[in-house]
Formats: C-alpha cells, structure tokens, sequence
C-alpha cells in the first residue's frame, strides 16, 4: 500500500474538496561535515537536530480544509500536495551533489578500471566498454555486479542493439576537488554513426556520481539515426532480495515492489514485457517495466529506497533541456530492480534522431546525478531528502565545475525570455495563464516540439498572473510556445531570439484561443492533454487494465450531459470492441433548447490514439457524417501503461440542420484496431 493516502485522507474518492495551507520557514542550515567525521554520524546528528526541532533546511506544515463547493480531481489534487507532502520530512541534500566538504577526491587507475573516490561514494569504471562496475556508499554495494547488469549505456534493440566498446580512456580534470574521466567510443563501422563519449565525475564531499554524455556525428559519417538511447542501472540484490526493496515514481505509484524471489516465481503473460506475480506482497498483481513510466518534467528523479538498510538510489535532474519531444513526453523510469533514463524517449511515439550524411551534429546529454543517500527513517524521508535535491540541482544549473565543452555553455553565456501569457477566451473568460507551460523550441520547419529530438528545448510552468521567465537558454532563435490547463491547442510565436547575457523582454504575450462556434453547448473532460480526469485516471498503469472494460461498461457506453460523471462513466480509452464482432459504441446524449442556422463544431482533443480510425455519428447511427484517423498516431500507450501519447485536436463541422430541439445523440466509434485516449470534447455552435 502506498504511504501517502494514510496522510491524506482527501484522496480517495472520484474528487474531492480541499484546500491546501502551506507554511514555509527557515533555519539554519547544519553545519558542514568535516573531513574525519563519518557521513553516517553526520546524517544522525542531523536527524536527531531536525528532531528536536533546532535546524532543517525546510519544513512544511500541511492543513488540508474541508470546503463544501471546491471540486478537484483526485490526480490533481495528487500532483499538488505531493511537493508538499515530501518536504514534510527532514531534508539534507540542498547542496548540489549532496555535499561539498569532506576528503580529497582520488583517481586510482587499475590498468583495466579506473576507480573515482572521495571517501564517501567509491565507483568503479571498466575503461573499455564505459560501464560502472562498482558503486559503493555507506558500505553498501549500490548496484548488481553481473558483468550483464551494473550501469551502462545502450543504443536500440535487436539487430541494431549496441553498447560502447573498444572506448579510450582520458582524464578531463583531476584535482583534490573533482574528477572528470571520459570514455569515448569511436565510430568505425557499428550500427551507429556516431562517436560516444561518456563521462563520470565526482566532486569533494558529493554522495553521488554526476554522468553526462556526447553523440557527435562528424559531416566526413554516414547517414545514421538512433531511437532508444539510454542508461541503464541495475539494482543490487542477493539470490532472494533487493538491498532496495521499495520503489518511488510519483504519488500514486510508490510501494513496495516484488522481491527476486517473488519475480522468479512470477508466470509469464502473453505480452513479454508483463509477468503475474504469485508471491509476496504484490501477489495477484501483474508487474511490467511501462508500469512506472512518467513523465520526467513532473518529477525529476525517481528511484529506489529502503526502509530496511535505510538507504536509496536515485537519479535527479537538474534540468530537462537535454530530453526530445518537450514537457509531457514520458518514458521508462524505475521498474522491479532497475533504474531507466531515456535520452530519446523512443517509447510512446518518440520522435528518434536522424542526421544525413555530411551533416555536422553533437549533442550533451546531461550532467544528471546517481544520487545516494541514507536515512534512518527509511524510504519515504529518503524520497522526500531526493526531491529537496531536486531544488538544488535545479539551482546550480548550469553547473560551473563542467568547463571548457561548446556544447554546454555555462550561465554567463546563456540568455533569458520573460512575460506574460494573456488569455482572451470569449467563450471562458476567466481563463487565465495560470500555470502554463511556456517553452522554447527548435523544431524543422512544418514541425512541432512535440517531435523535436535534434536540438535543445526550454521549459517553464508560468506563475499565478501568467507570468514567466526562461532563464538559462542557449543563444540562438527558437518558436516560443505556450499551453495551458483549460485551453485546446496552443500558442506559438516564432523568431523569438535569445542572446547571450540578455534577458529578452516579450512583455504581454496575447493569445486568443480559437472557438469554431461562438457557444458551448456541453463538454466533457479537462483541456490538459492527459486522460487522467477519466475512469481508471488513477490506475491507468496497471497492466491488462483493457481486459476489464467488458465488465465494467456496457455496448452502448451511454453518456448523458448533466447527469453523467465523466470520472466514471467515460473511460479513459476507447478501444475498437468489448464484445466479439461489434464495434463498440460511445453515445453522448444531450438536450438543445435552441438551434441557431449554420454549422455547429465537435472538438475531439485526443491525448493519444494508436492505429485509430474514427466514425462520427449525429443522430443516425446508420451513416457517419465523417471519418478520420487522428494525428500524431502511435506509441501503443494502452499496452504500455501510459495515460497519453502525443496530443492531437480534430474539429468535426456539421449542418445544425442534424441537430433537433430537445433530445439528440452523437455517437463515437473507434473502428480500427488499436485505440484513443480523450483529452478533452466539445460540441461548439454557431
């Protein structure tokens, strides 16, 4: 069971009513560790100092009001309180890299590996295939030392499946107060094009080990492309139990996962990457590696923990800049005894990089933390001390210590973009840009940042009044985009410059969202680009979940405006069949009172669909008044586990002259083989 429920009684239900008090101080920050003294007395003593209430980086007092009239769905509710509810615990990393003081960082170079220590974290790197053999913390081995586990890097699947190889070994920087060691891959004949460097780096007094990698391709290779580009991390265990037996994602999915023991007795399934678990605490229960896919912009880190040996792994994100397909792309994180990071974040329709022969091109994937921690009071403390590390990374970012590479330009050769959005909605005027996502993207002309991988993307969520700074942002000139919570489609405005040193100053940045109608007459669902305010929008990641839909609904799904729930009665997908050789229909019952002349607009915004077709029917289920296979198709996100794909919108016209006074239906087919996921519908008339 999830801890987080226990603390908050208000999320359970289809919605609820509350309100969230936070209040925030401040005291002193304790004092450094000093050279000679244990880090694990340093943790106790601070604990026991945040115990007695004397020092804490910060804490959080969390109220939850009851208040009669304040619906919020439940997953909002979840995505809100959950910074809150983490920092409730005694926080230590706020400094970059868990610490700065302690003793001298040493390279010891073993022939074959190369060992970076600085009398905290002690890794071991095997010099010819980059891999991290070793990672020891708090003496604990932190990862699996099977020559096929450890950490390592990896490119594509099958035939183009690829690890680095033959690597040269060279120091970057070597001083008491850091180590910088590369591993570099050169292109000869493998199945990518291009080189692959790798870089560990650890700093003085660090309680974790800063990664960062290159792919350059030189115009003298061939053409080349590349979809899945990760790294992987295995999780330490002995023949029955992970040293970290728990996992964290976010806050529905954070529990205790199945033991080795528990995946060895696990059966398979018919989808390879799924298994039914038939011991231990999750027996009953299938368990699958897209389980724990997120979205990394909502969470930057994720990882394991243990309330057992009191210690956590994890990887924390100073910034997303360096990831494709911009802030709601989602990919594989943790899963059963494995940590994930997806540079291209191929899963779910991912863009993929291609370059042509001739073409100079390189990227900087990183620097991002393996940060390690311990904590006597176990995994939740630990997860809450990951995310106030999350703040700090954030902070120093871009980090100072990484000199001397053009692809990452430090912060005095970056620029910034600030405003404020503007709504003009006529038909919601109190719409506002609250809480955008305000970004800056590159995309190929004709393109979307949706599907941009090649270059590097800016992200901000603006503030109460819509305004926003972009801070950080390499130089160059990029389409400036916007979206929000409650608006379909999104802002762009092109040619926005960024200059080294400046702030670029947009001032009030108007968008006027288009309506095909001038009223709305019903509407169902959130304009967010997720489908999570559905049924099943709190488990949509349990795997098989489309085997119960027969159960749960019927053939017709009837839904009546006004006296229907949508955080029930309409289901997060839409699949072709729940019974043998009938498509399967969803019927929108509504009433007019009045029908204006001219053509009245369905809005379909779709947060994914996968080998759809869709038929629209307006009172005559005998003859569609159109069909269309929506945009953006791809990435399977029912099989995987996910709530969205990529976000799409189609505006079906027809004559009002189908419509009647008083009663009418629309009915949605989904004909094709695979599936959709609604973000959002509306019914515009003239």
């Amino acid at each position: 069971m999830s801890p987080w429920p226990s603390r908050i009684a208000c999320v359970s239900g289809s919605e609820v009513r509350a309100r969230c008090l936070l209040q925030i101080w401040r005291s002193p920050r304790p004092p450094a560790r000093s050279a000679t003294q244990p880090l694990s007395d340093y943790r106790a003593s601070s604990v026991a100092l945040n115990d007695a209430g004397v020092l804490g980086y910060r804490r959080f007092k969390l109220t939850m009001i009851w208040r009669q009239g304040v619906h919020v769905p439940r997953l909002t509710v979840l995505r809100t309180l959950l910074p809150c509810v983490l920092s409730a615990a005694p926080a230590f990393g706020n400094i970059p890299g868990g610490g700065d003081t302690g003793p001298d960082v040493i390279l010891t170079d073993h022939g074959s590996t190369v060992t970076l220590d600085n009398g905290i974290v002690n890794a071991t790197v095997v010099k010819t295939n980059a891999k991290v053999s070793s990672l020891l913390y708090q003496g604990f081995q932190m990862l699996a030392t099977a020559s096929n586990r450890q950490i390592y890097f990896s490119m594509d699947g099958g035939s183009s499946y690829e690890q680095p190889s033959n690597c040269v070994y060279t120091i970057k920087i070597a001083t008491p107060d850091i180590a910088d060691i590369s591993l570099k891959r050169l292109y000869t004949n493998q199945p990518h094009g291009f080189d692959i460097e790798i870089h560990y780096v650890l700093r003085r007094g660090n309680t974790g080990l800063y990664v960062y990698a290159i792919l350059d391709h030189p115009p003298s290779y061939p053409a080349t492309s590349v979809g899945e580009w990760r790294m992987v991390w295995w999780m330490p265990a002995n023949a029955t139990t992970f040293l970290m037996e728990r996992i964290y994602v976010d806050g529905l999915r954070n529990w205790e996962m199945p033991s080795v023991d528990d995946l060895n007795h696990a059966e398979p399934t018919t989808i390879p990457e799924i298994i039914r678990l038939t011991t231990g605490v999750r027996a009953g229960r299938y368990d699958g590696k897209y389980e724990y896919s997120v979205r990394y912009g909502d969470v930057g880190t994720y990882g394991h923990a243990s309330n057992v040996n009191n210690v956590g792994a994890w990887l924390v994100f100073g910034s997303q800049e360096f990831f494709n397909d911009g802030p709601t792309k989602q990919d594989l994180a943790p899963a059963s005894g494995i940590i994930h990071v997806h540079f291209g974040r191929n899963h779910y329709n991912g863009s993929g990089t291609s370059v042509v022969a001739g073409e100079s091109w390189s990227r900087i994937f990183g620097p991002y933390l393996l940060y390690l921690n311990s904590d006597p009071q176990g995994g939740d403390s630990l997860w809450a001390d990951t995310q106030a590390q999350v703040t700090a990374e954030t902070g120093a970012w871009p980090y100072s210590w990484l000199t001397d590479n053009p692809l990452y330009p430090l912060a005095d050769r970056r620029g910034a973009v600030s405003g404020r959005l503007v709504l003009s909605d006529p038909l919601k005027p109190d719409l506002t840009g609250a809480g955008a996502w305000i970004g800056l993207a590159q995309p190929d002309p004709g393109g979307n940042w949706q599907f941009e991988s090649k270059r590097y993307q800016h992200w901000v969520l603006a503030d109460a009044d819509g305004g926003f700074n972009i801070p950080n942002a390499r130089p160059g000139t990029y389409t400036l985009y916007a979206f929000v919570t409650g608006a379909v489609g999104e802002y762009a405005q092109t040619d926005v410059t960024v200059t080294a040193g400046q702030t670029t100053e947009l001032g009030d940045v108007a968008w006027n969202i288009f309506h095909p109608g001038n009223s709305i007459a019903w509407e169902i669902g959130i304009p967010d680009r997720d489908s999570t305010e559905f049924r099943h929008g709190t488990d949509y990641f349990e795997p098989f979940l489309f085997q119960q839909f027969a159960n749960e609904f019927f053939d017709p799904l009837e839904y009546t405006v006004g006296l229907s729930d949508w955080s029930t009665d309409w289901n997060y997908a839409q699949v072709s069949s729940i019974a043998p050789g009938t498509n399967w229909r969803w019927r929108i019952n509504f009433n007019l009172d009045s029908i204006n002349d001219g053509n009245a607009t369905l809005t379909l915004a779709f947060a994914g669909n996968d080998h759809a077709r869709m038929y629209i029917y307006v009172n005559n289920e005998s003859q569609p008044v159109t069909n269309f296979y929506p945009n953006n198709g791809g990435g399977n996100a029912l099989i995987r586990e996910g709530s969205h794909a990529k976000y799409s919108v189609s505006y079906v016209a027809f004559p009002t002259s189908r419509l009647n006074l008083g009663a009418n239906t629309i009915t949605l087919v989904q004909g094709s083989t695979g599936h959709v996921m609604y973000d959002y519908l509306n019914l515009e008339m003239p």
